[in-house]
């Protein structure tokens, strides 16, 4: 199948210049959107906080938030071990 690229076969060279670019500049902004809101000195603010949840996912209650978070850390943790295994 010719229409999905392989980076093992060269095929990500007919990925367009301009969505690499726009992928880049919308990573930049996040990452500049995360540095001014950890600069604010807001008590609430956590890294990775940066306020967006539509789907209201994130628990309201102390414990909930804690094992939210215990969580996203188990599960970088493993997608790290999962890269490099």
């Amino acid at each position: 199948n010719d229409r999905a690229p392989s980076l093992l076969n060269g095929g990500l060279g007919k990925v367009s210049p301009l969505y690499w670019v726009a992928c880049l500049g919308l990573a930049a902004a996040v990452d500049f959107y995360g540095i001014q809101k950890s600069k604010e000195n807001n008590p609430d603010y956590f890294p990775g906080n940066l306020g967006f949840d539509p789907f209201g996912v994130y628990p309201k209650d102390k414990d909930g938030q804690e094992w939210m978070q215990l969580a996203e850390i188990k599960n970088g943790r493993l997608a790290m071990i999962a890269i490099f295994a």
